[in-house]
């Protein structure tokens, strides 16, 4: 079992040095030793780096990213699962889908500094606690 989720805007503020948030991401990183996050996440890494012309640092740090992080895959489940989550907690569809990843893991921390997740923190969904980090 996987201990902590990291939403993908943690591990971005970490990794690209986000001045206000990078503190606390490298923080909650070191929390713990067994880590994992979505596909989806690593999609949305890449996106970010297209968007602020660093995609040669995406491209340094990925395999690091794959030693560093279990990167769970989506799969049919997390898909369903996914459904039920945005339905419910009316999140965004990629935020259901990276939820669902970690729910569907039995992860049992996931972090996000994600606002569409704020009504969801310290809320315990099946065995994962959401942690909506506040600055």
């Amino acid at each position: 079992m996987v201990e902590a989720f990291y939403d993908s805007n943690v591990l971005i503020a970490y990794l690209f040095g986000e001045e206000e948030r990078f503190e606390v991401a490298r923080k909650i990183l070191e929390k713990h030793k067994s880590r994992a996050t979505s596909i989806m996440a690593i999609h949305e890494i890449h996106v970010y780096s297209l968007k602020y012309g660093a995609e040669k640092k995406f491209l340094e740090i990925k395999e690091a990213l794959n030693r560093i992080f279990k990167v769970m895959p989506l799969t049919q489940e997390v898909c369903i699962r996914a459904s039920y989550l945005r339905m419910e907690y009316g999140l965004p569809e990629v935020d259901s889908l990276i939820l669902a990843t970690a729910v569907e893991a039995k992860c049992k921390d996931f972090y996000t500094f994600d606002k569409d997740f704020e009504r969801l923190d310290e809320r315990t969904i099946e065995e994962t606690i959401v942690h909506y980090i506040k600055l």
